[in-house]
């Protein structure tokens, strides 16, 4: 399997072969002919028909890579989001880098984006599939990838050396998905920038 290929896309279907260019081509057209619809539809309107229409497949070739119309919809929503709350690559710490994430991610699911995936995640309550794809080819090497900037802010000497960082990753990023399919309020920067500080603010390595 092309190791190119999204996290998504190698741990949901490892058994294809998605090297061609012809398979790759067909896959591109699929996960944005997904993601137009969902934001046009949201998933109540999302359909294994509709999205071969536009992409000018068949639905076979669908089949071939996605096995439910919920995993498809993970697949082409993370495709086109994922690009947008990527963590800055730009400067030397690695707790600002973190924190500029952060907030790129509150942004981005404050609008229309945060209502289509706590759509696609209440479709995982009923589709394990969704679910799957979700966590394997999103939330886990997200996870892995924050981890080590949390362990790369410890070794510059600016968190505590004694934190779990399961627990701290839970504290910064479990609120953003409660306030997008628990309503409480609003999820925005400003909210987001607080609940940094705090947790933040928390567990800094303390001045000498």
């Amino acid at each position: 399997m092309d190791p190119s290929l999204p996290a998504l896309e190698r741990t949901a279907h490892s058994h294809t072969r998605a090297g061609r260019p012809r398979d790759r081509a067909a896959r591109a057209a699929i996960l944005q002919a997904a993601n137009a619809l969902l934001e046009e539809n949201g998933i109540a309107g999302f359909g294994m028909e509709a999205v071969a229409a536009r992409a000018g497949v068949g639905k076979s070739t669908i089949y071939r890579w996605w096995p439910s119309k919920g995993a498809l919809a993970m697949a082409g929503f993370l495709a086109a989001t994922e690009p947008k709350i990527s963590y800055p690559k730009d400067g030397d710490s690695a707790l600002d880098a973190l924190r500029r994430q952060l907030l790129r991610v509150a942004e981005v699911y404050a609008g229309p984006t945060g209502r289509v995936m706590a759509a696609i995640l209440a479709e995982g309550q009923r589709d394990p599939h969704t679910i799957t794809a979700f966590v394997e080819g999103y939330a886990r090497p997200r996870r892995d990838e924050a981890r080590t900037i949390l362990q790369a802010a410890i070794t510059q000497g600016e968190l505590r050396p004694d934190l779990d960082p399961e627990v701290v990753l839970d504290a910064l990023y479990g609120p953003i998905y409660y306030r997008m399919l628990v309503p409480v309020g609003p999820l925005d920067i400003k909210w987001m920038d607080t609940l940094v500080q705090m947790v933040l603010d928390g567990i800094a390595l303390p001045c000498l």
